[in-house]
C-alpha cells in the first residue's frame, strides 16, 4: 500500500523521486522517517556557484553543476534548486538518502509564460501567497513547463494561451518603453564611432569654461553629461567628456600632470594647489565686512572655499572688518570683470 501511494505522488508531480525505500523491510522504512522527520531549510546564494537550495542537516544544498547533473532547470526565470518538491528530491537522491514527497497543491505551466499575478487573479488568491509558495521563480513569470505550488485552480489551455499572450504583450510594451529611454539617454552623446569619453580630473583653478576651452566640448555638454547643476565643480572630480577622437591623445597629454608634479589625493589638492605661486592679476582684493565669515565670504564666489581663502591670504578663522582677503580669480566657477570689479 505504501508503494502504490509513493508511486502516485510521483507520477503526480512528474519527479524522479527514489523509491528504493519502499520495501518491506522495517529498517528502510524507518531511514525514510528519519529523514523526512528533518527540517528542510532554503540557503541563497545568488549569482555565484557556492551550494543553495533546499538542504537539512544531513542533505548538503546543490552547486549548479550538481544541480545540472541531476536534471534541474536552472536560467534566468527559475532555479530549481529551490522548488519545493524538485528541489529536496534531487538533493536527497544525489546524497544517496531517502525523500517522501508531499502532494502540494499545482499548476504545471503547459503553454508559458504566465504573469504570477494573472494567475493569482484567476486563482482568487493574494499574489505574495503564491510567490512565498515558489521560491524557484526568479521573475514574477510563470514558464512553460514549470510547476506553480500553492494553488488548486485549474486553466484550460486555451486560458493558458490567452495569459500567455497578455504576457507576451507586456513584455512588448517594456521593450518598447526600455528602447524609448534608451534612446532618449543615448541622444546625450556623441557617435561612438567618432568619439570617445575621457575622463577629466578637475584641478583647482579650473571652471567649466576652462575645460571647454581645454577639450572642445561646450559647458553645456559637460553639464549635461555629468549631471551638473550650475557651474560647481570641485579639485579632484572626475567628469567625463566626449571628445572627437582625433584629439583624445592631445586633450590627454595637455591634462596630464607634468614629470615634476607630485600626485596628490582629491582631499589633498585644493592645498597643494593653492600653496603654489600665482601672478597677482590672477586676485581680486575682498574687503571684509562687519558680520563676515571665511564660510560666508566664499559663498559670494561659486568654485571657492573657506579653506582656499586660509591659504591665500595665510590667516586663521578669525577675520576682522576691514580686513582685505585675496580671492584668485581662476578659481570662480562664473568670473568676469564686470560681476567681480577688483576691489569689493
Amino acid at each position: 500500500m505504501r508503494t502504490n501511494i509513493l508511486l502516485f505522488l510521483a507520477l503526480s508531480i512528474g519527479s524522479s523521486v527514489d523509491l528504493s525505500a519502499t520495501t518491506s523491510d522495517a529498517t528502510a522504512v524507518d531511514t525514510v522517517a528519519v529523514v523526512t522527520s528533518q527540517d528542510w531549510s532554503l540557503s541563497r546564494a545568488p549569482g555565484t556557484f557556492d551550494p543553495a537550495g533546499w538542504s537539512t542537516a544531513d542533505i548538503p544544498a546543490l552547486t549548479r553543476v550538481q544541480a545540472v547533473r541531476m536534471g534541474l532547470r536552472i536560467d534566468e526565470s527559475v532555479d530549481e534548486r529551490f522548488d519545493p518538491i524538485r528541489g529536496k528530491a534531487a538533493a536527497a537522491k544525489y546524497y544517496g538518502e531517502h525523500f517522501d514527497a508531499e502532494a502540494l497543491p499545482q499548476l504545471v505551466a503547459v503553454e508559458g509564460g504566465m504573469l504570477l499575478s494573472d494567475i493569482a487573479d484567476a486563482a482568487k488568491a493574494p499574489l505574495r501567497v503564491l510567490e512565498s509558495a515558489n521560491p524557484h521563480l526568479r521573475r514574477d513569470v510563470l514558464p512553460q513547463g514549470v510547476t506553480l505550488y500553492g494553488t488548486s485552480v485549474e486553466l484550460e489551455v486555451e486560458q493558458m494561451k490567452e495569459l500567455a499572450q497578455k504576457q507576451e504583450e507586456y513584455q512588448t510594451a517594456l521593450a518598447v518603453q526600455y528602447n524609448k529611454r534608451r534612446t532618449q539617454v543615448m541622444s546625450f552623446m556623441p557617435d561612438p564611432s567618432s568619439h570617445s569619453a575621457i575622463t577629466y580630473t578637475v584641478r583647482s583653478g579650473d571652471y567649466l569654461g576652462r575645460i571647454s576651452s581645454k577639450t572642445g566640448a561646450s559647458v553645456a555638454n559637460i553639464q549635461k553629461w555629468n549631471r551638473i547643476k550650475g557651474n560647481t565643480i570641485y579639485p579632484g572630480q572626475k567628469l567625463t567628456v566626449w571628445v572627437p577622437k582625433k584629439s583624445e591623445k592631445a586633450v590627454a597629454q595637455r591634462d596630464a600632470p607634468k614629470p615634476e608634479e607630485e600626485k596628490v589625493t582629491a582631499e589633498t589638492a585644493v592645498a597643494t594647489a593653492t600653496e603654489q605661486p600665482t601672478d597677482q592679476e590672477s586676485f581680486i582684493t575682498y574687503e571684509v565686512k562687519a558680520g563676515d565669515t571665511l564660510w560666508g565670504i566664499a559663498q559670494k564666489f561659486p568654485g571657492v572655499s573657506a579653506d582656499q581663502i586660509q591659504t591665500w591670504n595665510k590667516v586663521d578663522a578669525l577675520i576682522k572688518a576691514g580686513e582685505k582677503l585675496k580671492i584668485n580669480t581662476q578659481t570662480i566657477s562664473d568670473y568676469s570683470p564686470d560681476k567681480y570689479p577688483s576691489t569689493l
